[in-house]
């Protein structure tokens, strides 16, 4: 069974990684970057991880394919409003998280984001898995729209995949147009979320 103490550092070591990888990205990050960012050794480094490419994996397991999986995984509550407000909130949430994952706070965090899952789609394997990942979640918006059809709350005249294209546009639109924010990412994502998806609901739902 692995001691505390290994698994707080291989946590670390992993988050302190993520880090790196957003700022710089992977070609450029070192393992001695690593060692700085972590305030370990090269053989405590290579005691939990077996290479840079094992702690890039690890990183996009616990910052990408959990939380995108968890997202994904969600149930529809039954109610169409409420579940949408439950995505975009939980986009706004996903990049206040990158932004204050330091104690000083990181800069342009859904551009570092992106980037981050950019750069990994040019791994196969990982390809593969993002790819697998995003279906499944639009598995996920697909089945809250066909659920708000059948409760009468959605347009039986909308199409349930077109729909949810539609949701998706919104959400990771509004994100990459606001690549450019620098900080307080939630304070400028989440009215304007709030606002343009009250406008969708305006024409979708059955009032």
């Amino acid at each position: 069974m692995p001691k505390a103490k290994d698994i707080n550092s291989r946590e670390n070591s992993r988050k302190s990684s993520f880090i790196l990888f957003l700022k710089k990205g992977y070609k450029e990050v070192t393992i001695i970057n690593i060692m700085e960012a972590t305030k370990l050794s090269k053989g405590a480094i290579y005691h939990y991880f077996k290479s840079k490419e094992e702690i890039y994996f690890a990183t996009l397991e616990t910052y990408y394919f959990n939380l995108m999986s968890t997202a994904g995984n969600e149930e529809s509550s039954g109610n169409f409003r409420e579940d949408i407000k439950r995505l975009y909130e939980f986009a706004v949430e996903l990049f206040d998280q990158v932004e204050n994952i330091t104690e000083e706070g990181l800069d342009y965090p859904i551009r570092s984001f992106f980037s981050y899952q950019l750069e990994s789609e040019k791994i196969d394997v990982v390809r593969e898995n993002i790819h697998n990942t995003v279906l499944n979640y639009r598995g996920t918006v697909e089945k809250i729209v066909s659920n708000g059809i059948k409760n009468g709350q959605v347009r039986k005249d909308l199409e349930p995949k077109i729909i949810a294209l539609r949701i998706i546009s919104i959400l990771e639109g509004l994100a990459i147009h606001h690549s450019t924010v620098k900080r307080n990412v939630k304070k400028e994502l989440g009215p304007k979320y709030k606002a343009i998806f009250k406008d969708f609901l305006n024409t979708t739902c059955i009032q």
